[in-house]
């Protein structure tokens, strides 16, 4: 499947009859779109296959990375691993836990070897450069049965999450659902008021979590003044006059009524951090440290903030690859709040597998809470663009974790064989004891 190739104007040019669904396809996989590529036929798409991993280990200055070009290679590594310095609204600080997890190398009989096979002639090792992985760590009971650091990235470092910060927003909303702060049945205009007379006002807290609101999914983030340029502008992605984010969100207008069908907006994700921030009477970055002091985390981390100065947790928080471990780890083990569970694992919630973008990702993935969930191997998971990916396995409390550097933001073979790793390691381990989890 060849990826979109940019008229004058920005607008694409299909070459596949299949081509539109892959366009869609980026945002089921929990990517936000979020590339400022520009309009030349040559230039990388948001998704396709096949590049030159010599831009990968092309040499650059830090003086050549602008907006437009920092999220292209080779530019990017270093970008993601820095966001606070690139975020054009700048960051906050997310604290790390007061009583950081005790994490530590499993023995050697318990660790998995990295030079074994992964599939046909290629070894682990190889299949985690090939998918440019900087970051990659398996932890269960906080011992650490794999970990792998490349392009210059290493332990403590933290890197951007893209949309796999999107789990972490539906885990505080729970919080506050579990505690009687929110009611997910409630419309959102019901705990902000100014959103009342506006399209996502009327769904209801549920339905945001769950990406059925109504809202149209950003797709066009390319073409100077459409809808999906301008939302980047308001959350520090591209450079322009903002309006406010707030605004952005309210004047957004549904195309379908809350409730009827799947789409996947960022709108969606930081409305919940407005209701989040209302009901607890804390900034979102407090929130967010509670939740690292609840997994444990061990280092301190970011949060993108907003034209408003409100934060994005659609995209943009920073984290420590063992920290995303620690917290796909505090997932699998079923600390998280009751509520989310009971939504992100509901089998029952269709809308996503039964459209096209549902079934490209295959049979038995459902969407809830801003959550993936693969039902036939009870595996939840966060994804988000340029490959990063966190899995927590729901029967033996594993988590596996990937921060990665794609050239594009979805390239769809390098998000199987990152899935397809995932899935082996966690099969691997519920088949053998511990003291002999070797491949």
């Amino acid at each position: 499947m060849r990826g979109l190739e940019m008229t004058e104007g920005g607008k694409t040019e299909t070459r596949q009859s299949a081509q539109a669904t892959a366009v869609i396809f980026i945002a089921a996989i929990g990517v936000c779109l979020m590339s400022s590529q520009s309009a030349r036929a040559d230039a990388p798409s948001a998704f396709g296959s096949g590049f030159d991993v010599q831009d990968f280990y092309r040499p650059f200055t830090l003086d050549e990375i602008t907006p437009k070009n920092q999220q292209k290679w080779p530019y990017y590594k270093y970008v993601s691993a820095h966001w606070d310095k690139y975020a054009l609204h700048g960051t906050k600080k997310v604290n790390r836990s007061a009583n950081p997890a005790k994490l530590s190398i499993a023995d050697e009989g318990q660790r998995f070897d990295l030079n074994s096979k992964f599939k046909s002639d290629q070894t682990f090792i190889d299949s985690l450069l090939g998918t440019q992985a900087k970051g990659f760590v398996v932890v269960k009971d906080n011992k650490i049965l794999a970990e792998f650091y490349d392009n210059g990235f290493n332990v403590g470092d933290t890197n951007l999450l893209q949309s796999a910060s999107k789990t972490f927003a539906a885990v505080i909303t729970h919080q506050l659902i579990d505690k009687g702060l929110l009611d997910p049945h409630s419309k959102v205009e019901t705990y902000l008021s100014d959103f009342k007379g506006s399209d996502i006002g009327v769904a209801t807290v549920q339905q945001v979590l769950d990406m059925t609101s109504g809202l149209p999914t950003l797709l066009d983030f390319h073409t100077l003044g459409t809808p999906g340029q301008l939302w980047e502008v308001e959350i520090g992605l591209q450079p322009g006059e903002p309006r406010g984010h707030r605004e952005d969100i309210k004047s957004t207008s549904a195309i379908a009524n809350p409730g009827e069908v799947y789409n996947y907006t960022d709108k969606n994700t930081d409305a919940l951090a407005l209701l989040a921030e209302q009901v607890s009477g804390k900034k979102y970055p407090q929130l967010l440290s509670d939740l690292f002091d609840a997994f444990g985390a061990n280092y301190d981390g970011s949060i993108a903030l907003t034209s408003d100065g409100t934060s994005s947790p659609s995209y943009g928080i920073s984290i420590s690859a063992r920290d995303y471990a620690l917290f796909h780890q505090w997932i699998a083990q079923g600390k998280a709040p009751k509520s989310f569970y009971t939504s992100a694992m509901d089998k029952t919630k269709t809308k996503f597998s039964e459209n096209e973008t549902g079934k490209l990702l295959g049979k038995g993935v459902t969407y809830g809470s801003q959550s993936y969930y693969l039902a036939d191997d009870d595996v939840l998971y966060s994804s988000g663009s340029f490959g990063q990916l966190g899995y927590s396995d729901m029967r033996n409390g594993v988590s596996v974790v990937f921060l990665q550097d794609w050239a594009v933001n979805a390239e769809l073979e390098k998000f199987f064989d990152t899935r397809d790793r995932a899935l082996l390691i966690i099969k691997a381990l519920r088949a053998r004891p511990l003291r002999d989890a070797r491949f």
